[in-house]
């Protein structure tokens, strides 16, 4: 759900993904960067990351950014995704320590580009621009649950509903008859208490999770940064992006569409997105694909959800070009155990099973924790890479 008081207060899951993934921007910083950690201390990279791999970033604490105010020149601050939250974050760390840092500003209509019914317009308008491609059906918008079910009633299941306000397969409920039962009901109520709206789609045969990745300049240009493909798991949760190069994983989505159409789509797409975005919102942003099984052959869904923020999949981009030796591909994995000890415990055997092993630099194959794992850690980010 989408919070508009700079006050919000995260639940104990966002937190603890906070606090156990903080250095994974390191791996996509540039020279010089600093990568804020929000605690007391860190683990130096030197107590946990192999000696071959070398980071561009540097981590600091606030207490380390207090003691290097007076060597520091200007700064921009560059949180994964803009909300009243981070900027209030860093308007607080800049008036404690008298930084020169820019810090973007919240604007009201970032609201209504973040939420699902955005996403729906933009999918519209490709109808719009393409006739002659059999795009699937827009969600419908339900602020009553009587009208919801009245639809459900009137269409064929199976049917996805979703939360206006959500991302990374969370807020999905998956609805396979009608009527609903008093648990499906339950949830429902719950989420238009919460958001005023949901919506209802067709749930479609799924194959393959693409993504395509953009960063808009806020002044009407929008440019493609590359292609993602990812994995979720059977509740639609993302769990991981494969790592190959950019020829490789667009021939994957060239192999179900068709060089031709796969190129007007992604010329559509982007023509739609510089029109919603490009002189509203300056940062990059990603824009969920879903390959599926029709009647007739592979289908594709252009526009699942567009995500206003530095995403996994633009990560995935930049952890293979810059960390995996030639010839080589892997996944990028993130996961969550409820145990820490479980946690651990795989995390160990995994560094004794699956060694890294290095060519200049560069993971060639093995596990490779990108994050620290400690005896708390609940959520990991990790490589497992081979030839």
């Amino acid at each position: 759900m989408l919070c508009d008081s700079p006050h919000y207060t995260p639940p104990f899951n966002v937190c603890a993904l906070a606090k156990d993934l903080a250095l994974l921007p390191a791996w996509y910083a540039e020279e010089g960067d600093y990568v804020l950690i929000d605690g007391p201390e860190h683990q130096p990279f030197s107590e946990w990351l192999p000696p071959e791999i070398q980071l561009r970033a540097v981590p600091v604490t606030r207490k380390e950014l207090s003691c290097k105010q007076s060597s520091l020149t200007h700064m921009e601050a560059a949180p994964w995704g803009v909300s009243p939250q981070s900027i209030r974050l860093f308007e607080e760390l800049k008036q404690a320590h008298e930084l020169d840092l820019y810090i973007p500003v919240w604007k009201d209509e970032y609201a209504a580009l973040t939420s699902r019914r955005t996403a729906t317009a933009c999918l519209i308008r490709m109808q719009q621009m393409l006739p002659d491609i059999d795009l699937p059906r827009p969600p419908v918008f339900f602020s009553q649950i009587e009208e919801l079910e009245a639809y459900m009633h009137q269409h064929q299941a199976p049917f996805v509903l979703k939360a206006p306000y959500s991302s990374s397969g969370r807020g999905l409920i998956w609805l396979t008859g009608s009527p609903l039962n008093n648990s499906e009901r339950n949830r429902i109520r719950g989420l238009l208490r919460r958001q005023n709206v949901v919506s209802l789609e067709y749930a479609l045969n799924k194959v393959a999770d693409f993504a395509l990745e953009f960063y808009s300049d806020g002044k009407g240009n929008l440019c493609e940064k590359g292609i993602s493909m990812f994995s979720t798991n059977s509740r639609g949760a993302y769990t991981g992006n494969r790592l190959q190069s950019q020829s490789a994983i667009r021939k994957e989505f060239i192999k179900y569409t068709g060089e031709h159409m796969s190129n007007v789509i992604q010329q559509s797409l982007a023509s739609v997105l510089c029109d919603t975005f490009g002189s509203k919102y300056a940062g990059y942003l990603g824009v969920d694909m879903l390959v599926y099984k029709g009647s007739e052959g592979f289908g594709i869904h252009p526009c699942v959800e567009i995500n206003l923020r530095y995403t996994m999949g633009m990560v995935a981009i930049r952890l293979f070009e810059r960390f995996l030796a030639p010839g080589a591909t892997g996944i990028f994995n993130i996961s969550y155990e409820n145990n820490p000890r479980n946690v651990y415990d795989q995390h160990l055997h995994m560094k004794k099973t699956c060694p890294p092993s290095f060519v200049n630099g560069r993971l060639q194959k093995g596990y490779l924790s990108l994050c620290p794992v400690t005896h708390e850690t609940r959520y990991t980010a990790c490589i497992i890479a081979g030839t």
